[in-house]
């Protein structure tokens, strides 16, 4: 499958936070012929292995399969919700079509002929939204509350959808495991579709094999340039290959290892720098057990937690890039020890 291809069926899922299975039962259908096995475990996650020499590193990459989302905070009469939307930009909602539970419904939004003097330039706040279900039976408290928009094509080979973050790395993981397909790696490699990343990373943070790992990738998403925040230096370009993380969170020897792996393979990388949390899996996998040295490689996106988030399909597939040369290519466990 293409990346276009992968990403069409994976943002058309509906995965929140705590709910990946949808997600992961999609992964298990189509990964079960690229990978030598799949496990999952008591947080949430799903793996796919490939087995590589016995006695080869472990490398651990982490993609986390849930998406941003409302919630149902409580029922009015007539069938109207309200939500909880944290994480999510209030005045992208208005007017827009979502769904709970299967069913459509849509954000109620005042006509500006009823607003009074001063109502449109007033912030947007939660008390402010509501769904209008239509009058049919309302879904409980606490039911997830998804955008309903289709994936779209762009031009210049874009493609925007909703969960893009973090389905674009979900997808790219996948074409790591179809890479593979033919090819044996010198690294033994678990991709794991992580849960919970929204909500805390729930799921990296538990994820027992981190102890085993010896090195660990979080893939991601992170901000790509848009003509809103042009004055922002440290944002990547979309279109200009993964974004590797330089900070904290990112080792010096495992820095370099990425940068190698992305020159070999040909493709072009951009440094991000992250001076402390990276808000990724990679902050949790990096403290796992005594310490697991992380890596941090993201997508550029455009226009993140919204119904229209915008990824390159081209810096999909060079991550992808960068992931199989890493893999196939192998290293040595010293290669990471400070020196």
């Amino acid at each position: 499958m293409t990346a276009r291809e992968w990403l069409q069926d994976l943002t058309a899922l509906r995965a929140a936070s705590g709910l990946e299975r949808s997600v992961h039962d999609y992964l298990r259908v189509h990964l079960e012929g690229l990978s030598d096995r799949l496990t999952t475990d008591g947080a949430g996650n799903l793996v796919a292995w490939r087995d590589g020499p016995d006695d080869s590193p472990l490398v651990l990459v982490a993609a986390h399969a849930d998406q941003v989302a409302m919630r149902v905070r409580a029922v009015l009469p007539g069938g109207y919700l309200r939500v909880s939307a944290p994480s999510i930009d209030l005045r992208c909602l208005q007017g827009l079509t979502v769904e709970a539970e299967g069913q459509p419904g849509v954000v109620g939004m005042l006509p500006p002929h009823l607003r009074r003097g001063g109502e449109p330039d007033k912030p947007l706040e939660e008390s402010d939204v509501y769904v209008d279900m239509g009058g049919g039976t309302p879904p409980p408290v606490g039911t997830p509350v998804y955008f309903r928009v289709a994936p779209r094509a762009l031009g210049q080979g874009r493609l925007s959808a909703p969960a893009l973050d973090n389905r674009a790395s979900v997808a790219a993981a996948c074409l790591l495991l179809e890479a593979l397909r033919d090819r044996e790696p010198n690294v033994r490699l678990a991709c794991a579709f992580t849960a919970g990343e929204e909500k805390g990373r729930g799921g990296a943070a538990f994820l027992g094999l981190a102890e085993q790992a010896d090195l660990g990738l979080a893939v991601d998403v992170t901000f790509a340039r848009q003509p809103e925040v042009t004055r922002r230096d440290h944002l990547m370009e979309l279109g200009g290959g993964p974004a590797i993380g330089v900070g904290p969170n990112v080792p010096m020897p495992v820095l370099s290892l990425l940068r190698r792996s992305a020159d070999a393979a040909g493709v072009n990388w951009q440094s991000e720098p992250l001076p402390g949390d990276s808000g990724t899996d990679g902050w949790a996998l990096q403290v796992a057990g005594l310490g697991l040295p992380t890596g941090v490689v993201s997508i550029p996106l455009r226009s993140m937690h919204s119904p229209a988030e915008v990824v390159a399909l081209s810096d999909v597939e060079a991550t992808t890039a960068l992931l199989a040369q890493l893999a196939t290519a192998g290293f040595a466990r010293e290669d990471l020890l400070w020196d």
